[in-house]
């Protein structure tokens, strides 16, 4: 019986899965980021100082149903990527 799994598994599994290079699809902090640099971009920032303290200030007013959502869309990216055998997705 084992080995008529390992067969199958051989036959049947993807043996070494590629995946999207520097994939941003399955890291949620990165879709984050780029909300933030969005929010950045629309001040007149001139200072280190003045990017921090931006960038705190729009951190907090990131609403708490956004990072929810982006949690809640990692099963639907994972299964896009086992879909595209590891190659890039929409995502």
């Amino acid at each position: 019986m084992a080995l008529n799994v390992r067969l199958w598994c051989l036959y049947n599994c993807p043996q070494k899965m590629k995946t999207p290079p520097q994939s941003p699809d399955l890291n949620p902090t990165e879709h984050i980021w780029r909300e933030l640099e969005v929010r950045a971009r629309k001040h007149n920032i001139k200072t280190k100082r003045e990017l921090k303290t931006v960038m705190m200030e729009e951190w907090m007013n990131i609403d708490a149903e956004i990072t929810k959502q982006l949690v809640k869309s990692i099963p639907k990216c994972l299964k896009a990527v086992v879909d595209a055998k590891g190659y890039p997705t929409k995502y």
